[in-house]
């Protein structure tokens, strides 16, 4: 069997995380996700795009009421197109005041404001070292991001996340009656996360991009 190259090993780990981090659940790629995202690396897509699909996906699963986790399946029909516009709109709303400057401070800034503590600082120190507008500067702004996103969910206590799971099932209402345990679990857990991550509405692939555009 022919070694994997290290691109794509790096790549599978970002997607891997991403995906962990918008649905939580296994800390792993299923057999079906792995394949599609060996089809998507083989073709030549970013893994900025195929982060950007996933978040798109997440944001249709809200809207619609889906009844099935999110998946890379799910992503693909969101491949290759822009973010929704309510996530984009953080780009007016967090300019700076003059032009200049690295690329990201903006929402390093918006994350100074809104929480002052190391990790805080730590994040917004690194999205600021980020000046080139390119993929690999996309890449590293979203690893961080991720890390301390996850450090937050962690952090608020298994008391207030069961909160946001109980907000999730109310949320979710009758759609959990429908299916089986295993994925109204998963579903719980998915919505709860968004909850969670609707506290930083600018710390996503959408608000990243529009910034590095």
């Amino acid at each position: 069997m022919p070694a994997v190259p290290a691109p794509w090993r790096d790549a599978a780990e970002e997607v891997r995380a991403h995906l962990v981090a918008l649905r939580g659940g296994a800390p792993f790629l299923s057999p079906s996700d792995a394949w599609q995202l060996v089809q998507w690396l083989e073709h030549g897509v970013p893994v900025g795009d195929v982060l950007l699909a996933l978040e798109r996906a997440a944001e249709a699963r809200r809207r619609q009421r889906r009844r099935t986790p999110l998946t890379l399946g799910a992503a693909k029909r969101h491949l290759g197109k822009p973010a929704y516009p309510a996530a984009t709109a953080w780009r007016e709303a967090l300019e700076l005041p003059v032009s200049g400057g690295p690329p990201l401070a903006p929402i390093a800034r918006a994350l100074r404001t809104r929480e002052a503590d190391g990790a805080a600082e730590e994040l917004a120190r690194a999205l600021e070292e980020i000046g080139e507008r390119d993929a690999a500067g996309e890449r590293l702004a979203l690893a961080a991001i991720r890390a301390f996103v996850e450090a937050r969910w962690l952090a608020v206590g298994e008391l207030r996340r069961d909160a946001l799971r109980t907000a999730a099932r109310a949320e979710l209402g009758d759609l959990l009656t429908l299916v089986d345990e295993p994925t109204g679990l998963a579903l719980v857990e998915e919505t709860a996360r968004d909850l969670f991550r609707q506290s930083y509405p600018w710390l996503t692939v959408a608000s990243v991009r529009a910034f590095l555009a």
